[in-house]
């Protein structure tokens, strides 16, 4: 899984970087989404949107209430690419 990993944190860091209009250095993986790189609720979307779209994944239905960095985001995806069991909420969103 740490090569799924590493493949999902080089193509994640510059979709990051495009969307909240920061430079790539900043996006590290303890970085928190909102409080450090100023994403608002239309960044989140289109985070979600262009991730699906480059990950194969879908983000819908998941349970995100844990993810607030970056390294959280490459995690979820991870976990979504693996199918592992228990990432989607039982409430459709």
């Amino acid at each position: 899984m740490e090569a799924e990993h590493g493949d999902v944190w080089e193509a994640l860091r510059p979709l990051c970087a495009r969307v909240m209009s920061v430079p790539a250095e900043a996006v590290v993986p303890h970085a928190r989404l909102v409080a450090d790189l100023g994403a608002d609720s239309l960044d989140i979307t289109e985070l979600e949107v262009a991730s699906e779209e480059m990950f194969g994944v879908s983000l819908r239905g998941t349970d995100k209430s844990g993810v607030s960095t970056v390294g959280d985001v490459a995690d979820l995806i991870v976990r979504l690419r693996a199918g592992a069991p228990g990432l989607h909420s039982p409430v459709g969103r």
